[in-house]
Order: C-alpha cells, then sequence, then structure tokens
C-alpha cells in the first residue's frame, strides 16, 4: 500500500511511520520536512503535499494542536489555537485528501480520550477532541468512491506520561498497542469508527 503519514515526527506518528514502513510504501511528512512539508492549518499546504504525492491507499493523520489551560485562563483566541489547528486542520485533511485517494481508500484522524473523560486544564482540547468525534460519525456518511474515514483515540501515551499515573482516570496505553489499532484499521471496511485505546 501507499501510504502517507502526517504528523510523522511526533510521538505518536513517529511510531506509525517505523511500523507501517516495514510493508508498505509510506510518505513522511510534517512541518519541517525537507521533502513532505506540510502545515494542516493551510489548505494550500495540505494540496500541495498531496500534489507531490502518486495516487494513495490510505492517509493517517497524528498532527494539530490545541491550548492547555484551565477554563478560567481560556480566552477566545485559546480556543482557535485548537480550532484553527486540531479541528478544522483534520477537517480540511479529509475535504482534500478524499481527491488524492485510490477507491476504496482510508483516512484516519487522531483525537484522544479527552474527548470524553475530564483531565485538569484540557478543556480546550476536549472540545476539539469531541468536535472531531461528531465529524467522522457524519462525514464517513457521505464520502464516494468507497472512502473510509475513521479517528483513533488513544489514551496518554506510556513513556511520554509516567506508566502508574492516571490521564483523565485511566492509565497510560502502551505506543505498540496504540499503533496497532492504526494498521488494523487499514486492513478493515469499516468507517466512521472511534477507534478507542485507553
Amino acid at each position: 500500500m501507499k501510504i502517507l503519514v502526517i504528523g510523522a515526527t511526533g510521538t505518536i506518528g513517529k511510531e506509525i511511520y517505523n511500523a507501517l514502513k516495514k510493508n508498505h510504501e509510506v510518505y513522511r511528512a510534517h512541518r519541517n520536512s525537507d521533502t513532505y512539508p506540510v502545515d494542516i492549518t493551510n489548505k494550500n499546504s495540505i494540496k500541495s503535499l498531496f500534489e507531490k504525492l502518486p495516487k494513495l491507499d490510505a492517509v493517517i493523520n497524528a498532527a494539530g494542536t490545541a491550548s492547555w489551560k484551565s477554563l478560567s485562563d481560556l480566552k477566545e483566541e485559546d480556543y482557535y489555537l485548537g480550532i484553527k489547528s486540531k479541528l478544522m486542520g483534520q477537517v480540511n485533511l479529509v475535504h482534500i485528501a478524499k481527491d488524492y485517494l485510490k477507491e476504496n481508500g482510508s483516512i484516519t484522524l487522531t483525537t484522544g480520550i479527552l474527548a470524553e473523560h475530564y483531565e485538569p486544564n484540557a478543556v480546550a482540547l476536549s472540545l476539539v477532541n469531541g468536535a472531531i468525534h461528531s465529524f467522522v460519525h457524519a462525514a464517513s456518511n457521505e464520502l464516494n468512491r468507497g472512502i473510509r474515514l475513521n479517528t483513533v483515540a488513544p489514551g496518554a501515551i506510556a513513556g511520554d506520561f509516567p506508566k502508574d499515573q492516571k490521564f483523565a482516570g485511566y492509565l497510560p496505553v502502551e505506543i505498540e498497542d496504540v499503533v496497532k489499532i492504526y494498521e488494523h484499521i487499514l486492513t478493515t471496511k469499516n468507517t466512521g469508527q472511534i477507534l478507542k485505546i485507553y
């Protein structure tokens, strides 16, 4: 398969790339790449990336950020950081990627445990993750040519977070187990799924 991994230098994206490249033709994109640079907050940047690549079987996004502040400290502009990056960045990615994928292609987004579980200072990220879940449920019904849309929602990643400390009420998950979820979704016919691992 020809697969694009966006955010391929991050905690999750790097491990997805390393796992998939063993058996597939994988392209790694990130903001500072010399070969395949992309800024998901910019639609032109996303489109430019796809125009450099061959017709793809799958796209996985592991990029996106949001503000970490308490509710009392959050200002309107703080919310817009996550709305422009993790929310609209992924929404625009779907709008653009669907035209560059082969028939029956796969788009996989990334959210997380904060879509439905509370963690202090994560209100803005919770808002964005929940919105992406709603988008995936709805938009997956309107994609043509058999293209599938899903999202993986992991908990905190062990190693980046203490193994014995709970995050949003759950212990961290191993990165190897998270990567297996991304690999699995490439080989199923499921669409509109929120694949939770926490």
